[in-house]
């Protein structure tokens, strides 16, 4: 398909959608218990259930399939090393955290591909690769046999994990900038609800920012740029789908029985899982992913006043019974969140060059909604929004961990007081973005990736016991499983460390399991 989209339009995109955060956005009501002065807060509860009612018109729910067929593969691509294996996939394009599912490792063929692969997780040996017709393949997550995955472009796609045969797909929408998550046998999913999906069940893209009713009477869209779906996982059968206000931010986290997830424009969702009910939803300018551990929801979240010379973040924690609002964490001046400072570094000029190879030679698409990543994050290309983890947190021993820009950061979450912190190596304003990717938790011990091109062990302290130089860097979290570490670089390789040590374990996959709750072999 073709993707030509002038940069007028993606202009226009980027101030409709600053548009709507400031009509929707504004502060209400103080929020208890938090950084002082911090931003106020707004719940929209009672606006998501509106614009999930009868009175607007219900998402598109009919897509086209994608295509998988199997492709060769160079065996010389695949190096054994001194402690592991390094493979260097065709497009030498960013790789997402790789995936350890059933003795097998699943991987991204990069973010300009149109690749997806299957290693034996100790050898490194070809066990399955397959071409698929979109580029931009996510992270996978697997379970029940059967592994998805999104593709920016523009599809979600379910093969099954042995053989990588298709099982089914569904072209959501261009562009698809989040990770899928599977929970009670249920894929959960954001899509632009103006990206181009649903074989013709969607309105214009104007009658949804003008909130007109489209030709022939049929309701009008709310006031929504995407849309949040369960799939039923070994068939692909749509359940239910929400309206949410702009796309979900890295990956939905599913804990039993409820789903949480936050939004590019802050807000952080509760929803049941089995009917989509809205429980809870709050304006909040959440700017990670949240980790749910017991009655408290962690996340950072910007806690700057408007006006203020940079942003700046915390850690806080959420109660989902009263909605009250705690500091779990001190603050940070956030030059990673700034937009001025990130539209202009080294990541940003690499963002666009990728975006450009995928087709967005003129910026993210209006569909994506950049407007509001770029005014709460940070950054608003769709290689950049794709990659984007924040500063999740990693609960531990009654410890939270992140990475907040330049260091490594350790919180009691009781009391909000700063423990710890260890300062990364590089210049976070020239080369942009995070120096390191959020913590795996594994035999107690934290394990990282970073820009440098180091993955480090850190006891529960801050103290670097083993650092392992892979030359290449990185800006995803690594995957820990049976003594191994798995890691995806910005370069296009595939490394595995093979540490000897089997005491590391338990993090298969981006944000601990399937479920992405965070907490893994942490508890």
């Amino acid at each position: 398909m073709s993707r030509a989209m002038p940069a007028l339009m993606a202009l226009c995109g980027t101030l409709l959608a600053g548009l709507f955060a400031l009509a929707d956005g504004l502060p209400t009501a103080p929020m208890p218990k938090v950084v002082p002065e911090a931003m106020q807060d707004k719940d929209i509860t009672a606006d998501v259930k509106d614009w999930n009612s009868a009175k607007f018109a219900e998402p598109p729910s009919k897509f086209r399939a994608g295509h998988v067929k199997s492709r060769s593969f160079d065996e010389k691509a695949v190096q054994k090393t001194a402690d592991g294996f390094t493979v260097q996939l065709p497009s030498k394009a960013p790789v997402p955290t790789p995936t350890v599912y059933r003795d097998k490792v699943y991987a991204s063929g990069g973010f300009h591909s149109k690749e997806f692969y299957c290693f034996d997780a100790t050898t490194g040996a070809l066990v399955w690769a397959v071409d698929i017709d979109d580029d931009g393949p996510t992270a996978a997550v697997c379970d029940g046999g059967v592994c998805v995955f999104n593709t920016e472009s523009c599809t979600l796609f379910a093969v099954e994990a042995d053989t990588g045969k298709h099982l089914w797909s569904h072209w959501l929408g261009d562009p698809l900038t989040s990770t899928p998550t599977i929970a009670n046998g249920v894929v959960f999913t954001s899509y632009p609800a103006n990206g181009g999906g649903g074989l013709g069940e969607n309105a214009d893209p104007k009658a949804n920012e003008k909130g007109a009713a489209p030709a022939g009477g049929a309701k009008k869209r709310p006031p929504c740029s995407h849309v949040l779906v369960a799939l039923e996982l070994k068939t692909g059968k749509i359940l239910w789908q929400r309206w949410i206000e702009s796309d979900v931010m890295t990956s939905p986290v599913a804990t039993e029985k409820e789903l949480f997830f936050a939004t590019f424009g802050g807000v952080v969702y509760k929803l049941n899982q089995k009917d989509g009910a809205v429980l809870s939803a709050v304006r909040t300018r959440a700017t990670s992913a949240p980790v749910v551990v017991g009655d408290d929801v962690y996340f950072s979240r910007r806690t700057d006043r408007g006006g203020a010379g940079c942003p700046v973040e915390s850690n806080v924690a959420l109660s989902p019974k009263t909605g009250e609002q705690r500091a779990a964490g001190g603050s940070r001046d956030a030059v990673y969140l700034d937009e001025k400072v990130q539209r202009t570094n080294e990541f940003a000029k690499g963002a666009l060059a990728l975006d450009a190879a995928n087709g967005f030679g003129g910026g993210a698409p209006l569909a994506a909604n950049p407007g509001a990543a770029w005014a709460n994050v940070g950054y608003g290309n769709v290689s950049s929004m794709q990659a984007f983890q924040g500063s999740r947190v990693l609960h531990m021993a009654g410890k939270n961990y992140s990475v907040m820009g330049d260091a490594v950061v350790c919180n009691d979450p009781k009391t909000g007081k700063e423990l710890w912190n260890h300062k990364l190596e590089g210049d976070l304003k020239r080369q942009g973005g995070f120096l390191g990717a959020p913590p795996a938790a594994a035999g107690g011990h934290l394990v990282m990736t970073t820009l440098k091109g180091d993955v480090l062990r850190l006891d529960a302290d801050g103290k670097v016991l083993k650092t392992w130089e892979t030359k290449s860097p990185s800006r995803f979290q690594p995957a820990v499983e049976g003594g191994r570490i798995y890691v995806g670089t910005q370069d296009g390789k595939l490394i595995c460390i093979n540490t000897g040590d089997k005491a590391l374990t338990g993090w298969p996959c981006w944000g601990g399991n399937a479920q992405h709750t965070g907490i893994g072999a942490a508890k």
